[in-house]
């Protein structure tokens, strides 16, 4: 799998962005506007397959909703931060130090800190 994002990606995540800026919601499954802290659950049970399953399958039909995808990258830049603080700091990779319960861990604090940032209408980019 390539870890380029297209510029049509970039585009789409844009939008999605300036959509949460101006409304608080995202473009959900369904292209519907979706508020953002629901998706936080569904992105939190991503990220903790892939702890559980470093090899989890690139799901196209997921990762191709723009407002997933946004909800999941801030997450996942909260969860690095988190396991970042336990870990050594020297790491470029703080999650082979850590183990599944303290990634777990990590990943319920920053999904708890993102709604609690997306309610408050606190920015996130």
């Amino acid at each position: 799998m390539s870890k380029a994002i297209t510029k049509e990606c970039m585009a789409l995540l844009k939008e999605a962005s300036e959509m949460f800026d101006e409304t608080g919601c995202v473009p959900g499954f369904d292209g519907e506007q979706v508020s953002a802290e629901r998706i936080v659950p569904d992105a939190k049970e991503y990220i903790s397959e892939t702890i559980d399953d470093p090899e989890t399958i690139y799901d196209p039909e997921i990762w191709d909703t723009p407002g997933f995808t946004l909800v999941l990258f801030w997450l996942a830049q909260k969860w690095h931060q988190r396991c970042g603080r336990l870990a050594d700091r020297r790491s470029g990779n703080p999650q082979q130090y850590l183990t599944k319960e303290q990634q777990k861990a990590c990943l319920d604090s920053a999904a708890a800190e993102l709604i609690r940032e997306i309610t408050q209408g606190r920015p996130l980019n």
